[in-house]
């Protein structure tokens, strides 16, 4: 078994610095936990296109700011792709839309593991963009577009370096 890499050991602490910094910000008025679930499809992987399907997490420190973990999950009848990364949102009031739509900027740093031909972990930075429209007061539609930044070398000349990933989902 191959040990991970010093991307990925720096990759987690700067993850887990990251949270400790920002986890002692003074609670704001705007604070409040959230979660999401959502499927779709990332291209580019090992194995070619897969289904895929993230969770997240996130904390809003203030109106704009959330941070929070992102699980990424990629399947194919012959790979299983498994992202973690802490993940840093900027949210967008859209004009016009009584706070009910928004946009999300968003960049964070992980790790990821493929099984395809042979086991690979790599660093992971996914960076993208996401939009969501409140239902009611507790449930919104999302949709997200990230591009994954990583270096995974699963054997037989199937790496992935760039996998862009489009979901849709649920934010609760």
């Amino acid at each position: 078994m191959r040990r991970p890499s010093r991307i990925v050991v720096l990759s987690i602490g700067f993850i887990m610095g990251f949270v400790t910094c920002f986890g002692s910000v003074p609670l704001q008025a705007a604070e409040e936990w959230t979660g999401g679930a959502a499927v779709g499809f990332l291209a580019n992987t090992p194995d070619s296109t897969a289904f895929a399907a993230n969770l997240n997490v996130e904390r809003f420190m203030n109106h704009n700011l959330s941070l929070g973990p992102l699980l990424q999950l990629g399947a194919t009848g012959d790979m299983t792709l498994i992202g973690f990364s802490g993940q840093a949102k900027y949210w967008i009031d859209l004009p016009d839309t009584n706070n009910r739509a928004k946009l999300n900027l968003q960049a964070g740093v992980g790790f990821v593991h493929a099984d395809f031909f042979r086991d690979d972990t790599s660093w992971l930075i996914p960076i993208g963009v996401g939009f969501d429209y409140k239902l009611n007061e507790t449930l919104a539609l999302t949709t997200t577009f990230l591009i994954n930044f990583t270096d995974l070398h699963t054997g037989g000349g199937t790496d992935a370096h760039i996998m862009p990933g489009l979901t849709f989902g649920i934010r609760f």
